[in-house]
């Protein structure tokens, strides 16, 4: 499977690009000897932004695979099922 349109992409490279934007401020932190505790609250967040992502991606593919009308393809459905279980 492949990311082919165009605002599904534009979307998900827009939220990594906050995400990377997240990481360079928590290195900063890091850097300025910011509190351990103000450190993981941020890196928490940017996990739960990427697990957003990750999500977003499932979903999508999921929904380009039903709205054919055909139902999902046997091999669409097995890449689904090893995308979460890389997600485990």
């Amino acid at each position: 499977m492949k990311i082919k349109d165009l605002d599904q992409k534009k979307r998900v490279t827009n939220r990594l690009r906050r995400i990377e934007g997240q990481l360079r401020g928590v290195i900063q932190m890091i850097e300025d000897e910011e509190w351990v505790r103000e450190i993981i609250q941020q890196l928490s967040a940017v996990r739960s932004a990427l697990g957003q992502a990750i999500n977003e991606e499932i979903l999508c593919s999921i929904e380009k695979s039903t709205t054919k009308g055909e139902g999902i393809a046997d091999k669409d459905m097995e890449e689904i099922r090893e995308f979460l279980k890389i997600m485990r």
